[in-house]
């Protein structure tokens, strides 16, 4: 059975009832709001989007300040967006200005309103980052045991494997996700990773194909067979250079397949590492004035 969504909108005549009363059940955010403010719309669909994440957690109330200006004077509200924490009739927390959803999750986590499946999953990163990779494993094994069809639980377990250099298992769940799982940005972030790890597993290696070119620097296939082995172990950066040099040398290597790899290269690494990204579409932008 669903649980209910709560979220209201507050006036000085349910104001008790609504908030206060309910405020000693369940935590009360209560959301000062402008309809003319643009970020006070962005906060107020990030806490609409959660109340209905955490079904029956707590109580989302939204007060127009234009239309309750009693509420507005008795809770000296002064500036727009103003969140409210309301708790057992008290305010236990107040603060100004946007923020973003992360932020707002980080305040609701600290009454005790979360995902215990996004907590394992947190905790599995740390364990994993830290250098417990087993540890974390066993986590995200707790994690799917609880919640079996948690697509999030299968991406990070997906790239543990790849990680670990189990890309055989890796391959293996990664192609039994559904597509609705591969669109995430996370699951196009395993997508670039695995078919680059699996396209650098037919070349000739980095070590041979270092030694090609130091014996024929202008062996453009051997830099290109280069550049698809470092993106697979993560050296963007020497990647790009590769496949400039090829770029600039030779427009038309392989039906233009450098600069192919170097526009798909700066959108998968958009997000990720916006630095590297930035730098090589300059670079690929002014070869391409030229």
């Amino acid at each position: 059975m669903s649980k209910d969504v709560y979220i209201f909108e507050a006036t000085q005549d349910n104001f008790d009832q609504v908030v206060i009363q309910n405020s000693s059940k369940i935590p009360v955010v209560t959301l000062f709001m402008g309809v003319w403010s643009e970020p006070c719309f962005v906060i107020s669909e990030i806490f609409s989007k959660l109340a209905k994440e955490f079904a029956g957690q707590f109580i989302f109330a939204k007060i127009d300040i234009d239309e309750q200006p009693t509420l507005r004077d008795q809770f000296k509200i002064e500036n727009v967006p103003t969140i409210m924490l309301i708790q057992n009739a008290n305010a236990t927390m107040t603060t100004e200005g946007l923020i973003t959803e992360e932020e707002a999750r980080v305040l609701l986590k600290g009454v005790h309103v979360f995902d215990i499946i996004d907590e394992l999953r947190d905790q599995a990163r740390s364990k994993h980052i830290n250098g417990d990779t087993e540890g974390a494993i066993i986590l995200l094994s707790q994690a799917i045991k609880q919640e079996p069809g948690n697509i999030k639980v299968a991406l990070d377990m997906v790239q543990i494997f790849i990680d670990i250099k189990q890309i055989d298992q890796a391959n293996d769940l990664f192609s039994k996700l559904p597509e609705a799982a591969k669109e995430t940005d996370m699951g196009k972030s395993l997508t670039g990773q695995l078919t680059f790890i699996n396209l650098a597993a037919e070349k000739q290696g980095i070590e041979t194909l270092t030694e090609i070119l130091s014996d024929d620097d202008s062996n453009n296939q051997a830099r290109f067979d280069l550049a698809i082995c470092l993106t697979a172990i993560y050296q963007y950066e020497d990647a790009l250079n590769h496949l400039l040099t090829i770029h600039k040398q030779d427009e038309s290597f392989q039906d233009g397949a450098a600069k192919e790899l170097i526009i798909t290269l700066i959108g998968m690494l958009k997000t990720t590492h916006p630095e590297i990204s930035s730098k090589a579409q300059t670079q690929l932008s002014n070869m391409l004035s030229q």
